[in-house]
């Protein structure tokens, strides 16, 4: 029954920290966590054709590089796992394939999946991915612990979106998993993240009197930047799509692949559903009319273009066809909370 794969070979040890049973199916392999977690970094180097992988749970520590062009092929598996998974896009980009649709997943980005989901990430570029992984007991012991206390000193279980998928998910083991979207620029989430990963880190290498409690509460901090409505808005996606959840998806993806330079028009005519049906689609799912969802992906690549050409604004705003100077400013200023002069000169000062 229990085929290893060279991916497992990534991550070996004493202890291995989980175990891959039918690697060699053609519908998905399986994962078993053999630890409450486990805390797993990826860095994709395609400049210097390296795979760098760190892997950490209590008792566990490994890291390792190997030639990328020779492992990628690994990533082309789906697979399945006994435990909850979130994965976190620290840098860069990938592409995610979840049961039958792909999906691309920008820096910043996060996705919660339940473990009946099949699923696979491939990166194409330099990138950076953590992986948060938690067992059922960890989970039941978290949302246990994590209580909150009132004016009046009553104490009471938390209640939140991802304790509701985490029960859900225990309870019936939907396929269903949780996107999470930056609200801002991602260089007010990622550093944050990465300080706790850090702090996590430690107290595995270190585990001692206090460190699975210090645990849960730095996971609990995770999941608490993911929850902040001022970061992230964040939507449910079940596996089996009801038609406006998948409509939805089509859209996005539309808009992704277009970077916003897309009419509805265009995008009625793909699709063959009316516009203003569309738009009901776009509105119900994120708040915004399909027009101002459609200038958030503009205003993103007016973003890159600012960080990563010498393009001048004016340049900017004809290729993507705003109406103005006064109009796109605003606008872009409403999305990132600077000006594009102001956005630009940050990112050259990041750089260097």
């Amino acid at each position: 029954m229990h085929n290893t794969t060279s991916y497992q070979n990534m991550y070996p040890g004493p202890q291995n920290a989980f175990d891959i049973y039918y690697s060699d199916s053609s519908i998905s392999a399986l994962y078993e966590l053999k630890s409450p977690y486990l805390l797993i970094k990826e860095v994709f180097d395609y400049d210097s054709d390296l795979f760098k992988t760190y892997a950490e749970a209590p008792h566990y520590f490994y890291q390792n590089e190997h030639v990328l062009s020779e492992t990628i092929k690994n990533f082309s598996r789906r697979h399945q796992h006994n435990f909850f998974e979130i994965m976190f896009v620290m840098r860069g980009s990938t592409e995610q394939k979840i049961e039958d649709q792909k999906y691309l997943y920008h820096e910043g980005q996060c996705c919660l999946l339940d473990y009946s989901v099949r699923h696979r990430e491939l990166p194409f570029q330099n990138t950076t991915l953590y992986f948060l992984m938690l067992s059922d007991d960890f989970v039941s012991k978290l949302m246990a612990n994590d209580l909150s206390i009132n004016k009046e000193g009553v104490l009471s279980q938390r209640q939140n979106k991802i304790y509701d998928f985490f029960r859900r998910s225990l309870n019936n083991r939907e396929k269903q998993y949780l996107d999470f979207y930056p609200k801002v620029p991602v260089d007010r989430i990622t550093p944050a993240l990465e300080d706790l990963f850090d702090r996590l880190s430690e107290e595995n290498q270190h585990f001692s009197f206090g460190s699975y409690a210090a645990a849960q509460g730095m996971i609990s901090k995770i999941l608490g930047i993911m929850l902040d409505y001022s970061l992230y808005t964040s939507r449910k996606i079940s596996v089996d799509n009801s038609k406006d959840e998948y409509l939805f998806i089509q859209i996005q993806r539309l808009l992704e692949s277009h970077r916003g330079k897309i009419s509805r028009q265009e995008i009625s005519d793909i699709l063959h559903y009316s516009d203003s049906y569309l738009n009901k689609i776009v509105n119900r799912s994120v708040g915004m009319s399909l027009l101002e969802y459609r200038k958030f992906f503009m205003i993103k690549e007016a973003a890159r273009l600012l960080s990563c050409t010498d393009k001048t604004i004016s340049e900017i705003i004809d290729d993507l066809g705003f109406s103005g100077h006064t109009y796109f400013n605003s606008f872009f200023k409403k999305q990132y909370g600077v000006t594009p002069a102001q956005y630009r000169k940050n990112s050259q000062l990041r750089s260097k």
